[in-house]
């Protein structure tokens, strides 16, 4: 036992494991010597998923150029001038989201 090869990994505390090496290994049994220990066969950890590559960012950066450029172009446009009261599909005019007079149960004006 005293004669084996020993592993050699570094410790916590910056000394080398004193564990024997596994037979035909470098390493002990903790220290990665043990059989299914390491990368899976064909190494499926590195497999790529798209979210780094040249068309993914160029996307983004895409996106992210039309984003602001639309909010600029929304903060230069005076208050309430975009329209309001066309009519939809059906033919029934709808004001701007939120314009409309809240229902008079809810205003101080009925009570």
């Amino acid at each position: 036992m005293r004669a084996s090869p020993r592993c050699g990994a570094r410790t916590r505390n910056g000394e080398t494991c004193r564990a024997p090496a596994l037979r035909g290994k470098v390493r002990c049994r903790m220290h990665g010597g043990a059989w299914g220990s390491g990368a899976p066969f064909g190494n499926g950890n590195a497999v790529k998923h798209g979210f780094f590559t040249a068309e993914a960012i160029e996307e983004r950066k895409f996106v992210r150029t039309v984003l602001t450029e639309a909010e600029a172009f929304l903060r230069k446009l005076p208050a309430g001038s975009l329209p309001s009261g066309r009519p939809d599909a059906s033919g029934t005019p709808h004001g701007a989201a939120g314009t409309d007079s809240p229902p008079p149960h809810l205003t101080k004006a009925g009570k």
